[in-house]
């Protein structure tokens, strides 16, 4: 029998038909708001220190441009950055896969890509009129402000071979990382508990070795990104 290549056995992965699946919405990070209203408040006592410590037009510019970066950049890390996100999970014979992406409106995307070309003109501006030292910030906001212009949502996929041995990773509740010899990285899962005990006997099912092991990796983390399950597709 002809032995098949790495990306002959991912495509063979994922043209087959799922024995168990699952599919999530997932908030990744339970401190995203918080984070969203701490950058703005940020941005709004530099805009009036700012304001005050430079002279007339200069400080309304440089407050403006402030005001502006917080408005943009509260929104933009609470609702693109840090959106929910949609997890699907598929198990055949050969592995487990799974792609996630962003759940985000276009219209939302086109409302970003036409903000950020406004930055750009405004930090433009802003260096012209205030001199060579607004290049230091205006030059960061506008870089950043450009690379949005083609902002867009891009799906994640992993994946995890079977070779007979697959072993279970669990860092806290709800979640893993699938292992094997083949794919020693692992494939990241988020598992509901009610739905645990079925994978893992799906995986038994098509694995000679099993093993389970905790990995307590957040143990000493004073800040951890937690996700969330918000819903249950399936």
């Amino acid at each position: 029998m002809k032995t098949l290549g790495k990306e002959q056995q991912f495509e063979r992965l994922y043209a087959t038909p799922p024995v168990y699946e699952w599919e999530l919405i997932v908030n990744p990070d339970h401190g995203r708001t918080k984070i969203a209203y701490a950058s703005f408040g940020i941005c709004i006592i530099l805009a009036v220190v700012s304001f005050f410590w430079f002279q007339g037009n200069t400080g309304l510019i440089a407050a403006g441009m402030l005001i502006f970066l917080g408005s943009c950049g509260a929104p933009w890390g609470r609702f693109l950055i840090h959106a929910d996100k949609r997890h699907y999970y598929a198990i055949n014979q050969y592995g487990m896969y799974s792609t996630s992406e962003q759940i985000i409106p276009e219209i939302a995307y086109t409302i970003v890509r036409r903000s950020a070309w406004v930055g750009c003109a405004i930090c433009v501006f802003a260096a012209i009129f205030i001199g060579p030292m607004a290049f230091v910030g205006a030059g960061g906001a506008a870089l950043m402000s450009f690379t949005m212009t083609n902002f867009h949502s891009v799906p994640y996929k992993n994946q995890c071979l079977f070779d007979g041995y697959a072993k279970l990773l669990n860092f806290r509740e709800e979640d893993y990382t699938l292992c094997s010899h083949n794919s020693m990285a692992g494939c990241k899962l988020i598992i509901p508990q009610e739905k645990l005990v079925p994978i893992i006997e799906v995986i038994k099912q098509y694995n000679d070795t099993f093993e389970e092991e905790f990995m307590d990796i957040y143990k000493d983390a004073k800040f951890q990104a937690r996700p969330i399950i918000l819903e249950i597709v399936r």
